[in-house]
């Protein structure tokens, strides 16, 4: 039974933050991604949920468990560029950046712009006046990583700053909304136990975590390091 997230307390300063105006502007809202949008490990809950009572569209979930851009540009490009919708919340990355596989990850922070680049070209194309929002690669914790057949958690703090670097300095050029949440959600976990949040060493849960992970969204888009 897919479980209902809890609604997010709004606070004056989510409301003025760039996303927040962008979210509750647009008559549709498209969010992209990975296991995280897809709400894989929690039953069914993407991170957005607490979100979903402000939008007054409709909201297309198109994501899939393990997605990485380069699978959802060879597999799901069709129904994202098809899609009806005026803003476009694209949250991916992590999967590269863990798996590090040429096959189907980019491995460089300047592929991961170029597949995003030209994503948002293609999407451009089919939704001329769509705006984006582009959310750094989804933090990974010192958990449970043997979920996606990671035997250890991975070493990859310096490919995380690289990439969320490369997506903020892109994200100015184009004028598009930048959010790095990682630091805000660090900082919580290392208050409280990642446990009250996590599934396992990424996954939020379906109550505190999701409800964490919007709020975080909602604080730290734009330009702030969070």
């Amino acid at each position: 039974m897919r479980q209902t997230a809890p609604i997010l307390d709004l606070t004056d300063e989510m409301k003025k933050g760039p996303v927040y105006r962008r979210l509750v502007a647009a008559e549709s809202v498209c969010f992209v991604g990975d296991s995280l949008t897809e709400g894989t490990m929690n039953g069914g809950v993407p991170w957005y949920a607490p979100l979903q009572p402000l939008l007054r569209g409709k909201v297309f979930n198109i994501s899939q468990g393990g997605a990485t851009i380069k699978l959802l540009r060879a597999y799901f490009l069709e129904e994202i560029t098809g899609t009806a919708a005026d803003c476009f919340v694209i949250a991916v990355g992590a999967n590269d950046i863990l798996f590090r596989d040429p096959a189907f990850c980019v491995v460089t922070a300047a592929d991961y712009i170029r597949q995003l680049q030209a994503l948002r070209d293609d999407v451009r194309a089919q939704r001329p006046d769509a705006g984006f929002v582009f959310i750094a690669p989804w933090l990974a914790t010192e958990g449970d990583a043997s979920v996606i057949g990671l035997p250890e958690p991975p070493e990859c703090g310096g490919v995380y700053a690289d990439y969320t670097a490369a997506l903020q300095t892109w994200c100015r050029e184009t004028g598009d909304i930048f959010v790095n949440a990682n630091a805000f959600l660090a900082r919580q976990f290392s208050r409280e136990k990642a446990s009250t949040y996590l599934v396992d060493f990424i996954h939020p849960n379906a109550g505190a975590g999701v409800r964490l992970y919007a709020r975080a969204v909602l604080l730290y888009g734009g330009d702030d390091e969070g």
